[in-house]
């Protein structure tokens, strides 16, 4: 099993690369919504030094995307075409630092109702065909990089967007967030029937806990998550991301892990 945590608050790579060294993970995720892991102004010759240092310690690298203030479903043409230009640019050092994943959230879109109505009165198809047009430019500009797609705010119009492209025969991948997957206690179970349907498809789980007083990225153990009825979406193509912090943490969360799934 590749295992791996996420990396926010290391000084640098070389520090995240330490992170994951000396604590037994495979891989290490930056997270790309960080200002000190920004790859934009990073040189090769820079980036070759990171890919090295990593190679020498035998340690994997990931990225998630920036995610947070940016969106897939942008259409507002200048933002959107700066959106994709960047993206393109951490694709292509992403490759540079030999990647081997980056995970991506789709985003929102704009939302109206009506007074006294729930229904949303968005252009659907509309939105659905932004996000697809999106991904698919990440598709074709992703070098060797697997694009993955998260279950972030998930919905149908990601859904119909993602399983147009995979139908497609697109090298899209998903990434599974199992505390995602909860509305508070319950399972989701249009987005856990997907992920079943797709399960070919994942390249990456993120591990976490979830509880009513601090939320998501909790230590396994410390929360409401039922993790064994996840051990069926993990298969050897499939990295396992703890997204717990700090990493003494992620490694407590796959220590318990170790418990729950039978490690191969």
């Amino acid at each position: 099993m590749k295992t791996g945590y996420h990396a926010i608050y290391p000084k640098d790579f070389f520090d995240g690369i330490d992170d994951a060294y000396k604590n037994s993970f495979d891989f290490v995720q930056f997270d790309l919504g960080i200002s000190k892991f920004f790859l934009d102004n990073l040189t090769i010759s820079q980036l070759n030094e990171i890919k090295s240092y990593a190679e020498d310690k035998n340690i994997g690298i990931t990225f998630h995307s920036p995610g947070d203030n940016v969106s897939l479903f942008c259409d507002y043409p200048l933002i959107r075409q700066g959106i994709l230009d960047n993206c393109k640019l951490i694709l292509e050092k992403a490759n540079i630092l030999n990647a081997r994943h980056m995970t991506f959230h789709a985003g929102v879109y704009s939302q109206f109702k009506k007074s006294g109505d729930k229904h949303d009165y968005s252009d659907l198809a509309y939105y659905e065909n932004i996000l697809y047009e999106n991904i698919k430019f990440l598709i074709d500009n992703c070098g060797d990089i697997l694009i993955c797609i998260e279950n972030y705010k998930f919905n149908q119009i990601i859904k119909n967007a993602v399983k147009r492209l995979i139908h497609e025969k697109n090298p899209l991948f998903l990434t599974l967030d199992i505390a995602k997957m909860y509305d508070g206690t319950k399972i989701i179970q249009n987005d856990y029937d997907f992920y079943l349907d797709c399960k070919d498809y994942i390249r990456e789980i993120h591990i976490h806990d979830l509880n009513n007083e601090y939320g998501s990225h909790q230590t396994i153990g410390t929360g409401t998550v039922d993790f064994k009825l996840f051990e069926k979406f993990y298969n050897d193509k499939v990295y396992v991301n703890f997204e717990v912090r700090p990493v003494e943490q992620a490694v407590i969360s796959k220590e318990n892990l170790s418990k729950i799934w039978e490690f191969k």
